[in-house]
């Protein structure tokens, strides 16, 4: 995808097509790919999380001079530049090439999940987990995690999704409205809301979540008495 207008190497990521609508830039191949193909996700591509510094400059022929696909370096390429610095698109190409020879010797690596939010966003689950806790239990007090742990929590163990639901439906602007709808629940709740004890729903499958322990319990129970 685009290496335009990008500075930043820490921001590059090999990801599926679908994840890679955080990258404006490759949003007219994504267009094309659906239109023309019909394909919407399962090719790996490379691109950034970083927004892009500046925009394709605009096409400055004069009226005399010929049609502005006259100007195109090879045919179907654009007309219109951005500025890019050199080190990147080597990045990029680096990147590609690992991907492939790990892909090609049988390695099996994992992606960094490719999960676009900011600390204000953890902190926000954090804050919920402590609201439910009080409510649940009418204390805080067993809650083990800070915004940290909860970031670790929810970018690498859920990859910002609900655990109910791990498909990559939901990815850039579409991500960001279902974290909105998600919070962090244990998973036992006979245990702390430690690192290993707390998952990822959505406000209309906790209930249900917390609701199958009661199940749980009565189901128990009557194995006892009998």
């Amino acid at each position: 995808m685009g290496a335009g207008a990008r500075a930043d190497p820490t921001r590059i990521r090999v990801a599926d097509l679908r994840e890679s609508s955080n990258d404006p830039l490759s949003r007219s191949v994504r267009y094309r790919l659906k239109k023309e193909h019909g394909i919407e996700g399962g090719i790996p591509v490379v691109f950034s999380l970083e927004k892009p510094k500046a925009k394709l400059l605009p096409f400055q022929a004069s009226k005399e001079e010929e049609t502005p696909s006259d100007y195109q370096i090879v045919l179907g390429f654009r007309v219109r530049i951005i500025p890019v610095l050199g080190t990147i698109p080597a990045i990029f190409g680096q990147v590609m090439a690992s991907y492939v020879i790990t892909q090609l010797a049988g390695l099996d690596f994992q992606t960094e999940p490719v999960v676009n939010l900011d600390l204000d966003h953890y902190r926000i689950l954090h804050q919920r987990l402590i609201e439910h806790e009080e409510r649940m239990y009418g204390t805080a007090e067993q809650v083990l995690v800070d915004s940290e742990e909860v970031m670790y929590i929810v970018k690498e163990l859920w990859r910002g999704r609900s655990a109910r639901d791990q498909s990559q439906k939901d990815t850039g602007r579409k991500m960001w409205r279902s974290v909105n709808e998600l919070m962090l629940v244990r998973w036992d709740k006979s245990k702390a809301a430690g690192i290993s004890n707390l998952i990822l729903l959505k406000f209309s499958e906790v209930t249900s979540h917390e609701y199958s322990w009661n199940i749980e319990v009565e189901f128990q129970d009557g194995i006892c008495c009998r």
